[in-house]
């Protein structure tokens, strides 16, 4: 089956949903892949090294205006493909129903967190569903607020994030993280996130000088780059403890499995913001976390708490809460034995189910299943 697929979630950007279209077609057979996307930082270098074809339009983001429909069309009548998928469904995929009258091909998409957004505007989705071919959702919990938006209830597929298992393990050495940044051997919070408010950074800080009432040396590590990051570090200035808050800014996707080693707890307090207009739908970051062996603490929103299993892999927290996130961060670091039982545990989990091959072995039975 030959694939077109439509995004402006792509690498050289740096994301979740980014990592997730471009993982998720590694796998396929070489040739049956194309990827159109936008441009951005060193696109010529990424792609020559992609293992199937990659199509930049002449702009740093795709909109579905005239010009790149138009492009787009020609794509089609060019490629030919048997099905379109939108890397993120809204709102690209409203160009999926001029596709099928003027080219007869089928579409798809794949829904992330601005659908759950779109979702709260009546009728703004469904013109898209009507339509299409495929949905899928990356939890169980975005599943459910989705289908009746686009009109598909009990019709779309489940398709969660998957982890690049054989860069994310427990093998991995954290020791160049800790020397680069003077980590030395003390205890460590590790948050490797894009830095917006709905993550909850800003919570960990908060919650930093009740964890040094236990373990004063404890530092705290924040890694990625975002618009939240000046307001971080006036936080964290302003806060007791705060000259142990080490902000790593972003970095290189071949280092971060070291990142999220180097924490002896991994924690990320995301919580949904602007009445659930921003919210959470998976969280990635809890997978890797876990892949490489370390307990995980995750806020209870949106679909995050289908990324750990609460008592088993890390502690579910209510994330509006610093002390509840401390407390939570307090029992990891307070027993060793049971932090190393549920990093392993984590670790069995995420290699188990949810590497890249078996996830997108899964969208290609579904693809398969359309044919």
């Amino acid at each position: 089956m030959r694939v077109l697929v439509v995004t402006n979630d792509f690498p050289p950007r740096i994301g979740g949903i980014n990592d997730y279209v471009d993982r998720m077609f590694r796998p396929f057979p070489v040739g049956s892949v194309t990827i159109v996307s936008s441009r951005f930082g060193d696109w010529k270098a990424f792609d020559r090294d992609y293992p199937h074809e990659v199509v930049r339009v002449a702009t740093g983001m795709m909109l579905p205006v005239p010009s790149i429909r138009r492009q787009l069309h020609q794509l089609l009548a060019d490629r030919k493909p048997d099905v379109v998928l939108f890397g993120a469904t809204w709102p690209l995929a409203h160009m999926g129903p001029a596709m099928v009258r003027k080219h007869g091909v089928r579409y798809g998409g794949f829904t992330h967190g601005l659908e759950l957004t779109g979702a709260l505007v009546p009728g703004l989705l469904r013109h898209i569903g009507r339509h299409a071919t495929l949905l899928t959702a990356v939890s169980s919990w975005a599943r459910t607020r989705l289908e009746p938006a686009f009109g598909w209830s009990g019709g779309m597929q489940l398709l969660p994030s998957g982890v690049d298992t054989a860069s994310f393990h427990p093998g991995v050495s954290d020791a160049a993280v800790r020397e680069r940044h003077a980590l030395g051997s003390a205890p460590v919070i590790a948050c490797v996130s894009r830095l917006v408010a709905r993550k909850g950074q800003d919570t960990l800080i908060k919650a930093l000088p009740l964890v040094h009432r236990e373990f004063p040396d404890a530092r705290l590590l924040i890694v990625g780059g975002g618009p939240y990051d000046a307001a971080l570090k006036r936080m964290a200035s302003a806060t007791p403890g705060g000259d142990r808050v080490t902000f790593a800014g972003a970095v290189p996707y071949a280092d971060l499995p070291a990142y999220f080693r180097a924490g002896d707890v991994f924690a990320m307090p995301c919580r949904s913001r602007m009445m659930g207009l921003d919210i959470e739908a998976l969280g990635a970051v809890f997978l890797q976390g876990s892949a490489v062996g370390r307990p995980i603490v995750v806020g209870n929103s949106g679909g995050a708490p289908e990324a750990v299993r609460d008592g088993g892999t890390g502690l579910l927290v209510d994330p509006e809460d610093p002390a509840a996130v401390a407390s939570a961060i307090l029992t990891l670091m307070g027993d060793p034995a049971r932090a190393l039982a549920m990093g392993e545990a984590g670790a069995k989990w995420v290699h188990g189910d949810w590497s890249w091959d078996a996830t997108s072995a899964r969208l290609r039975s579904m693809l398969d299943a359309l044919a």
